[in-house]
């Protein structure tokens, strides 16, 4: 890995390339594509959504009907180790979850009265994919909230070779209680999420990752359909002082440059013979990988060692990437916590792997990536929520209010909200 001081003219250059990293890794020249597919389920429906299905999904495969409903699982199929491996999970995410349910207020004040009302959203769709790896732990992550959002239906769409090949992924389906399943992927299936089809409901909103069409597919329909986020590759910065083990930096390093070619892990570390440790465990871990394996593209495309002055200079690195994960392996976590921003999900200690909350410790693992920590949160149950506003003015609060109202809309020369202000009853007063 490319090791550089911060104040170094090349590390500028490689930050100012993450500062654009979501136009580099998610735009891969699909939109146009992606578009076409999109239209084609919007107008045509099922005719054309059959077609897809039949020309992306099933190559080798035999199925009678994309949807399923009905008893989905496979319990016998999977280990006990595994199945109490997912309820551990749902545990501490139900747990995690549970106290962000928001309850709405009241506000009473002399001659109008005030409301918040949340509400469930009446469907969601959750995208399960398939390509390298079936990420049956994001449909944990999107089910619970949705759940103890009291979202009554949840649709899910997964490729249908996903489906069939792994008794985990159904088996999770199972526990979960989700049968309204469409054994469809890729751009095709969040259109039809989105928009409905013949054999397809359309949905609400759309949540759960995917690659570059899927992606593309989400930005397509957004506004017919809102979104959890449209998802980069991982990501991780480690933040590591004089007293890291190397070992752990370096493994926190990898195990998110694991999941993509794009994936971007990054050791920012207040000491040089520190970068240097970390690089030759990088290094040494590297060698013993398969030739293709998507650790070894993803440090050679994005991976950096940044040194930095002190743990200020540190923070601010980190904010200014405003990373998916930021892993705090220094003396005193507790302490940079507080400088520490940006980020998706923060983890403090040698003990605290960012691994953890990928799968089971109960913090959701759909997190802002590319730099949307800036302005993006974690997916939680208000996600799953709408809320609404509700008024009542009474007769002895209604003068002064619509004397101000009827100001401001004069200023802006709309004499009809006027004239409502004083329709009937009201402008006898």
């Amino acid at each position: 890995m490319k090791v550089w001081r911060s104040n170094e003219v090349k590390a500028e250059k490689y930050l100012a390339r993450l500062d654009g990293r979501i136009m580099e890794v998610l735009a891969g020249g699909v939109e146009g594509k992606v578009q076409g597919v999109v239209d084609a389920v919007r107008r045509r429906g099922d005719r054309a959504l059959v077609n897809l299905v039949h020309k992306y999904d099933l190559k080798g495969i035999e199925i009678t009907d994309f949807r399923l409903n009905g008893v989905v699982g496979a319990g016998e199929d999977v280990s006990e180790e595994f199945v109490a491996a997912v309820e551990v999970a749902l545990t501490n995410l139900k747990a995690f979850h549970e106290p962000q349910l928001p309850h709405g207020y009241t506000l009473e004040r002399e001659g109008a009265d005030l409301a918040v009302k949340y509400r469930p959203l009446e469907s969601v769709g959750i995208y399960v994919p398939g390509g390298a790896a079936v990420y049956l732990s994001s449909l944990l992550m999107a089910a619970v909230p949705a759940r103890v959002a009291g979202v009554p239906r949840i649709a899910v769409a997964t490729p249908p070779r996903a489906f069939l090949s792994s008794p985990h992924l159904r088996y999770v389906l199972d526990r979960l209680d989700l049968r309204e399943v469409y054994l469809m992927g890729g751009a095709h299936a969040i259109a039809a999420l989105a928009f409905g089809t013949e054999s397809v409901t359309a949905v609400d909103k759309i949540v759960g990752p995917g690659g570059r069409w899927v992606a593309a597919a989400k930005r397509a329909v957004y506004g017919v359909v809102d979104l959890d986020t449209v998802a980069g590759p991982s990501e991780v910065v480690v933040v590591a002082d004089s007293r890291a083990e190397p070992e752990i930096a370096a493994a926190e390093m990898l195990a998110q440059a694991e999941h993509d070619p794009d994936a971007l892990a990054v050791l920012i570390t207040t000491s040089p013979s520190m970068a240097e440790k970390v690089n030759r465990q990088v290094k040494g871990r590297l060698r013993s990988l398969p030739k293709g394996a998507p650790a070894r593209e993803s440090l050679r495309r994005w991976g950096a060692i940044l040194v930095a002055a002190d743990l200020d200079e540190a923070a601010a690195l980190v904010n200014r990437i405003a990373p998916e994960h930021a892993v705090l392996l220094v003396e005193d976590p507790l302490h940079l916590v507080d400088r520490v921003e940006r980020a998706g999900a923060v983890y403090l200690g040698p003990w605290s792997s960012a691994v953890l909350g990928d799968y089971s410790v109960g913090t959701n693992h759909v997190l802002p990536t590319a730099g949307a920590a800036r302005f993006s949160s974690p997916l939680g149950v208000a996600d799953f929520m709408r809320w609404h506003s509700v008024i009542r003015v009474d007769a002895h609060g209604y003068p002064v209010l619509a004397r101000a109202a009827a100001t401001l809309a004069e200023t802006e020369a709309l004499s009809l909200h006027v004239e409502a202000l004083r329709a009937g009853s009201r402008g006898r007063r």
